[in-house]
């Protein structure tokens, strides 16, 4: 195991903390979401030095969310960088033709419309692209066991 005295250090530290309590169009709202977010945002900040992108709530849409994974992420990121990637709302799975698919729901997800989730695999993916040297991703909602699915459905039958 090698020495943390002598192990090399990031040239960045970025969390993305995205908390939400408040939901509208037939999504049930939560309570603490939001705090431990903030709490956690606090914590990385203060006692380990991220620089931290705070979504709270109004600020974690659906395109803000697709925004930060595909463009702002990507642009900010290097290799030799740290990453923690934390959401804590709501998820959800649906069944489809190839399994149950895994979705986070942004702050104006409507119930009754699937296409406003943020599908699992799409975070998954621009996660993985993403070149730093450590990524830790927390994802605090229900179904995030279904974000395992996200890097393994084309990958075909997984021996016994």
């Amino acid at each position: 195991m090698p020495d943390p005295a002598t192990a090399p250090s990031f040239t960045h530290s970025i969390a993305v903390v995205i908390g939400i309590n408040t939901y509208g169009r037939g999504v049930p709202p939560l309570r603490t979401a939001v705090n431990d977010a903030r709490r956690l945002g606090e914590i990385l900040a203060r006692q380990h030095g991220y620089d931290v992108i705070h979504l709270l709530d109004e600020d974690a849409t659906g395109a803000r969310l697709v925004s930060l994974l595909k463009h702002d992420l990507p642009a900010r990121v290097g290799p030799d960088d740290r990453l923690v990637f934390y959401y804590a709302g709501h998820g959800v799975a649906v069944d489809g033709q190839d399994g149950p698919n895994g979705y986070l729901l942004p702050a104006d997800a409507s119930r009754a419309d699937e296409s406003t989730f943020l599908s699992m695999p799409l975070v998954s993916d621009a996660l993985a692209a993403l070149p730093c040297r450590h990524a830790l991703v927390i994802l605090d909602s229900c179904f995030s066991g279904a974000f395992r699915w996200g890097s393994t459905r084309a990958a075909g039958v997984l021996p016994e």
